[in-house]
């Protein structure tokens, strides 16, 4: 689960940006798809998935270590 939250935000950049017509075809949709188009919002979202992998990476470690032993 945290090396998909990890690598989304790429994948979530190719998709909204791979192509002009998709990409006009997402902005003009409702929300959330109509904030895609903006700096902050992608951000924030591409900060928060991979933060949230990161996350899930090191609690994995961390119960991996306390349970293994």
């Amino acid at each position: 689960m945290g090396a998909i939250l990890v690598f989304s935000p790429i994948l979530l950049y190719w998709w909204i940006h791979g192509d002009y017509n998709r990409y006009l075809w997402i902005i003009s949709g409702p929300f959330p798809y109509s904030h895609f188009g903006g700096g902050p919002f992608q951000l924030v979202l591409y900060s928060g998935l991979f933060l949230a992998g990161v996350l899930f990476f090191a609690i994995t470690f961390i119960l991996r270590k306390k349970y293994l032993n």
